[in-house]
């Protein structure tokens, strides 16, 4: 469904239009209309949203205008902590209350944005598929790990909602579910009350209907004053090799766009650098789930109790490898990729899946290994209909943003 932007969104509330209230109403009563159906939201609490949609209006009929995000409803990936929820991060067991919220979601109301509820997660962020269903590809997984995320703002239960990437969990699931997904370069966004993965490699973005929204979100979770981002001159350049790993329709929907591109010659080798995020994030998992997984073993899910016993298995060498590896290459990165040129590849290895699997990181999870920003942007569509994306990467939110608006 057409979903208004932030900034259209913002002009209604400012013109009398729209209320605050009635842009909260709408959302509730989407999510009344089809969650049950797709699932996306762990919880969501009518009544806080449509008090804080009141005191919000009242501050902005008195001359208070926080921005762009005053009075805009989003939903909260539920392994980030917002006060008056549970972070249950796909474990039953994690039933207690927060008492305080995750400084990105300070910031983010801070900013005038409404939590509506806590976005349905796989299991401590991992590759165990969710209960939640693709609305963008009904049958087919909506990936993850920000499944609910991605599902929400896709069915118009929400303007915007925060995922966030070890792997793919951003890029990945944005492009199943047709909108679009932003991560920013690593530790741009506050990981302080986010339950970890691998905090080596744990990203924070949101995930949007349109670029200037990711744009705006990614300015009020980093803390950043909230306006139209400005674009920048960037030179658009094409990666092959490693990244045509995925099946014809993708390539096709790639070779469209890059066609008169120059090539980039990468020094990377991405198959090693793949086997390194894979240990890094294995090793780290071990790490962050030692005790509560020795407890709650038997309610640890398939994929993610493997990946913790991958972990445990790892030698110290092993894993200070992975570190020294990732340290390298980060700071090899000026060294082939300049602040104005944006890499130009496919989002995912295939149009979403099915809802066995949360389809495959390995177009997306080098960037989280590098800690570069990375966009993804719905493009075209596969013979069943269903998303095909690009993804943009470069070394700066604003290069990576004015290179989407250009395609």
């Amino acid at each position: 469904m057409k979903v208004p932007s932030i900034a259209e969104l913002a002009v209604r509330i400012r013109s009398d239009q729209l209320t605050i209230a009635d842009l909260v109403q709408i959302c509730l009563d989407r999510i009344d209309e089809v969650d049950s159906e797709i699932q996306a939201w762990v919880a969501v609490d009518h009544e806080q949203a449509l008090a804080e949609a009141a005191r919000l209006q009242l501050e902005l009929d008195t001359g208070i205008d926080r921005g762009l995000l005053h009075g805009i409803p989003i939903g909260v990936k539920d392994i980030i902590d917002v006060a008056g929820f549970p972070t249950m991060a796909g474990a039953s067991w994690r039933r207690e209350v927060c008492q305080h919220s995750a400084q990105l979601v300070n910031n983010l109301t801070q900013a005038g944005a409404i939590v509506l509820g806590k976005t349905v997660t796989t299991q401590f962020a991992g590759f165990d598929p969710s209960i939640t269903r693709n609305p963008a590809a009904p049958g087919r997984t909506p990936g993850g790990s920000s499944s609910g995320s991605s599902a929400a703002v896709a069915a118009g239960m929400c303007i915007a909602a925060i995922g966030s990437q070890t792997g793919g969990s951003i890029n990945r699931p944005a492009s199943y579910c047709g909108v679009v997904g932003l991560k920013p370069a690593f530790g741009q966004v506050s990981t302080q009350g986010v339950v970890p993965l691998s905090p080596n490699l744990d990203h924070l973005g949101p995930i949007t209907n349109t670029i200037d929204d990711a744009a705006i979100c990614y300015q009020a979770l980093a803390g950043l004053p909230i306006q139209r981002m400005p674009s920048m001159a960037v030179k658009l350049l094409r990666m092959d090799g490693f990244f045509r790993q995925g099946d014809e329709q993708v390539n096709v929907m790639l070779d469209s766009v890059v066609s008169d591109l120059q090539r980039v010659t990468c020094p990377v080798d991405f198959e090693r650098l793949t086997q390194m995020h894979e240990c890094l994030m294995a090793g780290d998992a071990a790490r962050v789930h030692n005790g509560e997984y020795d407890e709650h073993r038997e309610g640890y899910a398939k994929h993610m109790a493997e990946q913790i016993e991958i972990g445990r298995q790892q030698s110290p060498s092993e894993y200070q490898q992975a570190l020294d590896f990732q340290t390298s290459h980060r700071q090899s990165i000026p060294n082939w990729l300049a602040d104005e040129e944006v890499l130009v590849l496919p989002a995912t290895t295939t149009p979403p899946p099915g809802m066995e699997t949360t389809g495959s990181p390995l177009f997306n999870s080098p960037w989280s290994f590098l800690g570069l920003p990375s966009l993804s942007v719905p493009k075209a569509l596969s013979k069943e209909g269903y998303p095909l994306c690009l993804q943009l990467v470069g070394r700066s939110v604003e290069a990576v943003v004015s290179a989407a608006r250009l395609i």
